[in-house]
Formats: structure tokens, C-alpha cells, sequence
């Protein structure tokens, strides 16, 4: 029987990124690939590449300047919610809509600031996932097409791995499992118990889309900013709406719902989407003469869990193999990448003849466990709670922001050490304090979960630095290591628009910072700088 060190199931992106660590170090590593040769690879959701997963890809592989080129650059992120209320306009635009809008579009015109942020992505997901194929082969990887995996005999630390292909059955023994088969969990759902997560039931339908409503003034806001140089997340009472730009010529539109509270018919090809899409008018106008570029795809339950995702018996369960909520904030991608780096350590003890450290191990479930909770929680709460009540969504909101204030520690290369990692680039939301601070400020936000109601007004706010908000905090861009601080008090926005909206004595600091919108039958260009959206900036 052959041997190797390390064996992966599933040659998608999850796979072939933990291939090219694994050779990068050294570490013979055969990817079982179920896909023929030659075939397509699939499109799949996660098209948002954010900080946490850019630090991976950039530093560890090397991938920063294929995104640069290929990938379109986003700014922040964009919250359209439905207005509602006897006010409401029966088929409001995205003007009428509340609006959150965290921009980094201003900081392109600060010297010396921009190169600062750590850049994130809108990336064509087939593409992307192709190139990390290749690179998987040129480092070296094994990667064996058309090979479906038909069992696996878990060990203690020597395992053999049942493939049948095209030449029929065969076997290879390996010191390690990397389970990366996605939503199949071939390794999960023997060894880990994978389960459907049942008080969370929601379903997702999604298609990529050409000729899309590309007018100037659909997509203009704040300062002459369009919108779709953002993820744009639209929503209502039970359901949201993601719309990723790529370029002039796709789009990518999908809808997420709780099952409890929306039943779209979903007997046709469609899936249930235009229902759901005729369920936020401005999307459905956007889309009017738009054309799908596949058929459509989604799930009829979206979470689901396994117990643990790694072992000191000497494997470990990936992404979407392991868990999955919701595509909000694209965690998936990024969970992966954080799992690779912590699992490194403990492949090469189980290589070296050694017992990898059941209390490390412990540590990295127990994270995996808080990270799940916490997750849920929150996206259980927009469902419930958030999507629809828009003084609600934006404080949690902007909390949550306070995430990517740790990666800063590790944004320059010369910080991408193994002592860092296990400080600043552990599972996120993997702790009890975390879980618990998150559930405390959502349940109390709820004490505004009505006031756009009484407003009769859209609530319209930006947080789009400027060169005054750059000049005020300098120190904290331009000291050494005092960059993450400047992050971590983005959190205070979540605390300081609770009070801006409960009390009149306190000023309301995003409104301070908010240029009016434009007025609507605005012609020309899209923004200002750059003009044109298909623009790749680099």
C-alpha cells in the first residue's frame, strides 16, 4: 500500500489551500478530488474576501497580487433596510430604504493611509478557485482527479484513506486526514456528528447575473459614493439580500430567509428567488433586465455543525465540512483559513512521531464550540430581530466591526509568526467573554427596536472617514503596533449610536459625519474617483 504524509479530501478551495501550506513546509500531501480533470470548477457562494482570510491569503500564500489584478477591491460594507410603517412607500427604492453605510472610499484621497488598510475583495470564486489549483500541483501537491473517496479507517495517527477512480480501487495510508469535501463531510459525519442545526431553519437561493441596472443614479449615496463598491446587504423582517459586484458584465445576487416566517414556492427552476427578490422592490428593479448566467442554486436548510474539528487521533474537519450559518460576513472562508494555521502544529508533532498536545487540541474545539454559539446567536437575532428594525441592525452592526481590530497586529509579513497567530488569529468569536458580550449588547438593543417607526423618516447614516478623522488620529496610524487601536474603538460606535438615538442631550456622531444623499436624476459618472466601476484598483 502507498504512503503519504498527509491526505486531503476535496480539491476546492478549502483543499488546495491547505495543500500549498503543507508543501510549503515540506509535507508530501495527496488531494482526492471527486471532479474530473478538466471539469469546470463550481460556483459556489463566498465571493467576498475578507480582511482575516486576505492576512492568509497574502502572507501564506502568496496570493495577494492575483487578487490585486483579478479581484475587484471593496470598501466597507452597505445596509439597505425596507422602511415600514404606514409611511412607508408601497414600492420603495434604495433611497427610501434606512441606510448604514461603512465606507472606505474617502480614504483613497489621505496620503499614505490607504496602504494602511489591509485591502479586501470581490472575487469570481471559479477563477479564484482554479488558480489554487494550479498552485496546489506547482508546489508540489499529489492532486488526483476523478477520485471519489469511498471510506476512511481512522487510526491513531495512521490512517488509510479508500479511493475508486477511473482504474478502479485503491488505498493510501496517511499520518493525517484533512476533511475539505464541504457540505458532503465525508470525515464529519463519521467521526464528529455532523447534525443539521434545527432552531436556526433557513434556506438560500443564489445566481450570478449579466446586464444588471447599472444607472448612475440607482447606486449613488453619501458624497457621491456608489454603493457597489461595497457588499450591499438589503433587507426585511426575516430575510436578507446580498448583492456582490464583480464587474460590468456579473453580478452576484442572493437571498437568505427563515423558513418560520417566508414560504417562496420552490418547485420551479427558480428556486423560490423571484419571490423572495420581489420581497425588496429596488433589488427586483435593479434585476428587471438582468439575465442569469446559470441555473439557480441553493439550500433548503443552511446550518448544520459537527462537535469537534480536530483530533489528536490526526485529522481535521474544514469550513463548511465542519459548520455553517449563514454567508454574512463570509466567516466560512475565513474560519478556514484561521484552521489551517492552527492545525499546523499539531500535523507536524503527529510527522515528527509525537503525540500533538491534547491541551492545544482542547483549547481549539472549546474555540470552535464558542465560535458556533456565537454565531448562531447573532445570526438568529437578525432574523428575529435585526433585518427589519434598523436602529437594531446598525448598532450590532457596527459592534461587530470591532472583529478585525486583532488583525491588524499581524498586517505586515514580518508579523506573520507562529507567536502571533496563536494570539491574534484564533477562531473568531471563540471565547465565553466574547459570546457573552455579544449576547448582552443584542439583547439590549432591542430597547430601539421601534423607533424607526416613530421617526417617519429613513434613517440614513455613513461612517466614511475623512481627512479631519485621519488627521485626529494620526498617532494611532503612525506609531508602531498602535494601528490595531484605531480598530478596536470601532466598537464605541456600536455604545455611541445606543446613545445618540435614546438620549437628545448626546450628540448623534454618524449624523455629524453624514453628507446628505444626493438628489435623485443624477447623471454622469458613478463617483467621482475613480470613475469608472470596473476600475481594478490596486
Amino acid at each position: 500500500m502507498e504512503r503519504t504524509d498527509v491526505v486531503v479530501l476535496g480539491g476546492g478551495m478549502a483543499g488546495c489551500m491547505v495543500a500549498s501550506t503543507l508543501r510549503k513546509r515540506g509535507i508530501d500531501v495527496t488531494v482526492l478530488e471527486a471532479r474530473q480533470a478538466g471539469q469546470p470548477q463550481p460556483v459556489v457562494v463566498g465571493e467576498a474576501i475578507t480582511e482575516g482570510s486576505m492576512l492568509f491569503l497574502d502572507h501564506e500564500l502568496g496570493f495577494g497580487d492575483w487578487l490585486r489584478t483579478h479581484g475587484f477591491r471593496k470598501y466597507g460594507f452597505d445596509f439597505l433596510v425596507l422602511p415600514r410603517g404606514e409611511q412607508a412607500p408601497a414600492e420603495p427604492t434604495f433611497d427610501d430604504c434606512h441606510e448604514l453605510l461603512m465606507s472606505l472610499t474617502p480614504v483613497e484621497k489621505i496620503p499614505g493611509a490607504f496602504r494602511k488598510l489591509i485591502p479586501t475583495w470581490h472575487v469570481d470564486r471559479p477563477k479564484m478557485n482554479t488558480e489554487l489549483a494550479v498552485r496546489a500541483k506547482a508546489a508540489g501537491a499529489d492532486v488526483r482527479h476523478g477520485a471519489k473517496v469511498t471510506g476512511v479507517e481512522v487510526g491513531v495517527r495512521d490512517h488509510v484513506v479508500r479511493y475508486r477512480d477511473a482504474g478502479g480501487d485503491h488505498a493510501v495510508a496517511c499520518t493525517w486526514v484533512y476533511d475539505c469535501t464541504g457540505w458532503r463531510s465525508v470525515l464529519g459525519k463519521q467521526v464528529a456528528n455532523w447534525h443539521v442545526v434545527k432552531d436556526l431553519p433557513t434556506a438560500s437561493v443564489w445566481n450570478r447575473f449579466r446586464h444588471v441596472d447599472d444607472a448612475a443614479d440607482t447606486w449613488k449615496t453619501f458624497n457621491g459614493i456608489d454603493r457597489r463598491r461595497h457588499t450591499i446587504h438589503c433587507s426585511g423582517e426575516g430575510f436578507w439580500i446580498w448583492w456582490i459586484h464583480h464587474d460590468d458584465e456579473m453580478t452576484s445576487v442572493g437571498v437568505t430567509w427563515d423558513t418560520r416566517q417566508h414560504s417562496p414556492d420552490k418547485s420551479g427552476s427558480d428556486r423560490g428567488f423571484w419571490e423572495m427578490i420581489d420581497k425588496f422592490p429596488a433589488v427586483r428593479k435593479a434585476l428587471a433586465h438582468a439575465e442569469p448566467m446559470e441555473a439557480f442554486q441553493g439550500y433548503g436548510q443552511l446550518p448544520h455543525a459537527t462537535d469537534h474539528w480536530v483530533s489528536t487521533d490526526g485529522y481535521a474537519i474544514l469550513g463548511d465540512a465542519g459548520w455553517f450559518v449563514d454567508a454574512l460576513y463570509s466567516t466560512a472562508i475565513e474560519t478556514v483559513c484561521r484552521q489551517i494555521m492552527a492545525s499546523l502544529p499539531l500535523v507536524q508533532a503527529a510527522l515528527d512521531g509525537e503525540q500533538p498536545c491534547a491541551r492545544s487540541t482542547d483549547r481549539l474545539n472549546e474555540e470552535f464550540l464558542w465560535l458556533q454559539r456565537s454565531v448562531l446567536a447573532h445570526n438568529r437575532f437578525k432574523y428575529e430581530e435585526g433585518w427589519h428594525q434598523p436602529h437594531v441592525l446598525f448598532q450590532v452592526a457596527l459592534y461587530e466591526l470591532s472583529e478585525i481590530a486583532e488583525l491588524y497586529h499581524l498586517q505586515a509579513p514580518s508579523q506573520w509568526r507562529k507567536a502571533v497567530w496563536d494570539k491574534h488569529y484564533r477562531l473568531q468569536w471563540g471565547t465565553r467573554r466574547r459570546h457573552d458580550n455579544l449576547a448582552w449588547f443584542m439583547r439590549t438593543a432591542r430597547a430601539d427596536a421601534d423607533r424607526d417607526l416613530a421617526s417617519g423618516a429613513p434613517l440614513a447614516k455613513a461612517l466614511s472617514p475623512r481627512v479631519r478623522d485621519y488627521y485626529a488620529t494620526w498617532p494611532l496610524w503612525n506609531v508602531p503596533n498602535m494601528t490595531p487601536y484605531f480598530f478596536i474603538i470601532t466598537k464605541l460606535w456600536g455604545y455611541l449610536e445606543r446613545l445618540g438615538q435614546r438620549h437628545w442631550w448626546f450628540p448623534d456622531m454618524l449624523t455629524m459625519m453624514t453628507a446628505p444623499r444626493p438628489p435623485r436624476g443624477l447623471t454622469g459618472p458613478v463617483a467621482s474617483e475613480p470613475a469608472m466601476m470596473d476600475q481594478r484598483a490596486s
